[in-house]
């Protein structure tokens, strides 16, 4: 059903290229006045381009809707979350001149240093430099995205801009200082707290030993409240106009992203507007739940390190009420990764809770994949490559495993 909904459209892009294209042959043999004639003619051009993009935008999501049915990895996923540095590919990260970039080898500047920058709130720009952070003091780290802008969880208004900041690779929050967060928050750095090292800088294994977790929890009838930097995102960023088309050449300019994922996110975008428009299926597809009242859970007491597959789109579907079960959403991110397989990270237990910033207990068992990361593709190509939660209920063992526990 849903491939013949993409069929449709992308005949409907083919159809207006042929439509344009027939225009401008019209137009040699007009005796319309010059003025209007250049108007007919840009009508036309336009007719043809825009046409083509939703053409392509559709064979290409065909494409990747013939790859996810036979198995094979995501054509996003490759470019989105390549290691910076090895095999990026075509970008056109130059044009940013000294401002550091995806793959740049950096030094973060001693705590002394750090802390001249600070404001009296200990914040650059709106944004904390944690505690967490002082155990990376003076090692040495390859940037792994510039953060052009952030997805605002707290007030949910959509996508807002930051200026002056990068992620550093596998650096993580621990959650150690935090009340033991579980979720692994990639740490957002500013330039300021950064010192570009030479090119051909070796890379040791810089990650410090976490202190002692602080688990201990609030007194009691007191909650506490914990402030983070993804608490703290929405002082640390501004508004942004969804109309501002440069964001969405700022992942291609600053090396996020190579240009073929680039390429085959917006072509997928473009497409999935048009499909909204004329009310047709957008890309990825997932089918509808015929859930009613509560949703199903399941428990497999997962550890870490244990492999898994993740369960069928169909079978996910199954376990969902409006996109979510029992309050965690199973949204189109996490469509690519399905009956793939993964190993299991860490259980996820609590996590700070960026509008309330209290520390939320998982009630239904809820877990981490290996390498299973947020592309940013659907919120245009957002650089946060935060870990998915998944619940237990939508993976399985592998054939031959002890079997799952079902409430």
């Amino acid at each position: 059903m849903h491939r013949g909904s993409y069929w449709k459209t992308t005949a409907v892009g083919l159809a207006g290229v042929a439509l344009g294209l027939s225009a401008l042959l019209g137009l040699r043999s007009s005796t319309m006045p010059p003025a209007a004639l250049a108007a007919a003619y840009l009508f036309a051009a336009a007719v043809i381009v825009a046409s083509l993009l939703v053409a392509s935008g559709g064979f290409v999501c065909l494409l990747r809707d013939s790859r996810e049915t036979s198995g094979k990895q995501d054509l996003v996923v490759s470019s989105a979350n390549r290691v910076p540095g090895q095999g990026s590919g075509f970008n056109l990260r130059f044009l940013l001149g000294r401002t550091l970039r995806p793959g740049d080898i950096v030094q973060v500047r001693t705590k002394e240093e750090i802390a001249a920058t600070l404001d009296a709130s200990g914040e650059v720009e709106g944004l904390p430099f944690m505690a967490e952070m002082e155990a990376y003091c003076g090692k040495v780290f390859r940037v792994h995205r510039r953060v052009d802008k952030i997805n605002d969880m707290r007030n949910k208004t959509g996508l807002r801009r930051m200026h002056n900041a990068v992620t550093l690779t596998e650096v993580r929050c621990s959650g150690s200082l935090h009340g033991g967060c579980d979720a692994e928050c990639q740490i957002i750095w500013k330039d300021a707290w950064l010192k570009r090292m030479p090119a051909r800088q070796t890379l040791p294994d810089q990650r410090p030993v976490d202190p002692p977790r602080d688990r201990a929890g609030s007194p009691p009838g007191k909650v506490h409240e914990y402030v983070c930097q993804m608490t703290q995102l929405w002082e640390a960023s501004h508004p942004m106009s969804r109309f501002d088309f440069r964001q969405d050449l700022r992942p291609l300019l600053s090396g996020n992203i190579g240009f073929r994922g680039w390429l085959i996110a917006n072509l997928t975008r473009i497409f999935n507007r048009v499909q909204r428009l004329r009310g047709g299926i957008p890309y990825p597809f997932i089918p509808e739940s015929q859930v009613k009242g509560r949703t199903p859970t399941g428990s497999l007491d997962l550890r870490a390190r244990e492999v898994v597959v993740v369960r069928s789109k169909e079978e996910i579907a199954q376990t969902l009420l409006a996109g979510k079960n029992r309050g965690l959403w199973f949204d189109r991110e996490m469509v690519r990764y399905c009956g793939q397989p993964a190993v299991v990270r860490k259980r996820v237990n609590r996590v700070i809770h960026e509008a309330s910033k209290k520390m939320v207990e998982m009630k239904t068992p809820c877990v981490m994949l290996e390498n299973v990361i947020a592309t940013g593709e659907h919120l245009r190509l957002c650089p946060q490559h935060d870990y998915i939660f998944w619940r237990e209920i939508w993976l399985k063992r592998p054939e031959g495993s002890r079997p799952e526990r079902l409430n």
